[in-house]
């Protein structure tokens, strides 16, 4: 299973956020959406990012992969400032991936090297622990 983690990032997912995972994975929109659960950090004015996300950590069982969209979920993961396409894997639990937000505004996906390295790694993501 993936969880796919961000701001503001469920079923209200920006279209173009949608439409580039589902390029990434190289999967139509459609099947990207039924096939990962989607999860907003900031649902609530005054939630916890933190507590909730070592509540995503602890729910995701071995093999399961958590993909973090953007600095300020990233930081609610305490990953910090990660490198660009940063993979954590643990000896036991799930793999943790840090992405660029995915949205038209962040300027790192202008550069098409970016964006080959993203989809290499997604697809890899996708092929090990989609549903």
């Amino acid at each position: 299973m993936i969880y796919v983690v961000g701001e503001r990032t469920p079923d209200g997912a920006n279209p173009s956020t949608r439409r580039r995972l589902a390029s990434l994975c190289d999967v139509d929109v459609d099947e990207l959406m039924a096939s990962v659960v989607w999860i907003n950090l900031f649902d609530q004015p005054g939630t916890d990012a933190d507590r909730y996300a070592a509540m995503i950590e602890r729910a995701a069982a071995d093999g399961d992969a958590i993909v973090v969209l953007g600095r300020r979920a990233q930081r609610a993961f305490a990953l910090g400032k990660p490198d660009a396409l940063t993979v954590i894997t643990r000896h036991r639990g799930p793999i943790v991936v840090a992405l660029p937000h995915p949205s038209g505004r962040n300027r790192w996906w202008n550069d098409p090297a970016h964006v080959v390295d993203a989809e290499a790694l997604m697809r890899r993501v996708w092929g090990g622990h989609s549903r």
